[in-house]
């Protein structure tokens, strides 16, 4: 049953997400007082791009071990100028590998759901890295607060189809059943899923960008950049550009991967922004 209206059962839904936060984060307390007690076809599309840059502002943190840190946080204002809505063309979404902006921002993109790395969450969550999510059913179902706790820093969750397929040639139905189902159940937990999608393997046909667009998905999102075995890989570019879409996935190396990705950040002088704001639904 389709769920993409979900205005009148918001209270509800708000409160789920809430409980998932707080029961997610009681898990995390828990975890860590233990463990102390033991140890002592690539497209850019351009969106109506912000005509002026605003550098990313710091604050700086102090650990518990007195080691001084800096966090990169997204300014207030940002996007720097209002971005047009993403609309269907022709009833098929847009297909991106990058966002067209002057904003020194990049955008981290995390999929699939296997490994469920408390320390990798608790980096994202006291980093506030907004990150966006794009999850598989089964791995999603299995702990929905663990993903859930994204949304306390701006994050989102979107869809990355229910079973993981190539989509690429399948029919337009079975594209549907795929991407909207899983919107559906993501909405079904937390009372609202993203409006964007991504497709296994990066993936796609016009069918993948019909079947999203069926059930309010504006956007089919690619990549240009990847995180692994904690490597910012940037391809043949000098280093971090404006509009930067990051690929990692919920692996054994994610931590790594983010501790590195902030490094860069940090060295180069740019922030993460939070895609939806920048790919904006109509």
């Amino acid at each position: 049953m389709k769920r993409d209206n979900f205005a009148g059962n918001t209270p509800i839904f708000a409160a789920r997400a809430k409980l998932l936060v707080i029961f997610s984060s009681l898990t995390l307390v828990i975890t860590a007082c233990s463990s102390d007690s033991v140890t002592s076809e690539s497209t850019t599309v351009s969106t109506t791009a912000p005509t002026t840059t605003s550098p990313p502002t710091t604050t700086s943190t102090t650990t518990s071990t007195t080691t001084s840190t800096t966090t990169t946080t997204l300014p207030p204002g940002f996007p720097t100028a209002s971005i047009a809505p993403i609309l269907p063309v022709n009833g098929m979404a847009t297909k991106i590998t990058h966002v067209d902006t002057t904003d020194r921002v990049v955008f981290l993109t995390i999929d699939d759901g296997i490994v469920k790395d408390p320390a990798a969450m608790q980096f994202l969550v006291d980093n506030k890295m907004p990150a966006t999510l794009f999850l598989v059913s089964g791995e999603f179902r299995k702990d929905p607060a663990y993903f859930a706790q994204i949304l306390t820093v701006g994050g989102t969750i979107s869809s990355h189809t229910m079973h993981h397929p190539e989509l690429k040639g399948l029919s337009l139905d079975r594209q549907i059943s795929e991407i909207c189902n899983m919107k559906n159940a993501i909405a079904e937990e937390l009372g609202y899923a993203g409006h964007l999608m991504r497709p296994p393997y990066g993936s796609s046909d016009e069918n993948t960008r019909r079947a999203a667009a069926s059930c309010g998905i504006n956007a089919v999102v690619n990549w240009n950049s990847e995180l692994w075995e904690g490597h910012v890989d940037i391809l043949q570019r000098p280093g971090l550009q404006p509009g930067d879409i990051f690929l990692t996935h919920f692996r054994s190396d994610l931590l790594d991967n983010l501790i590195a990705f902030k490094a860069a950040l940090d060295q180069q002088g740019f922030t993460i922004g939070r895609l939806e704001d920048y790919l904006p639904n109509s």
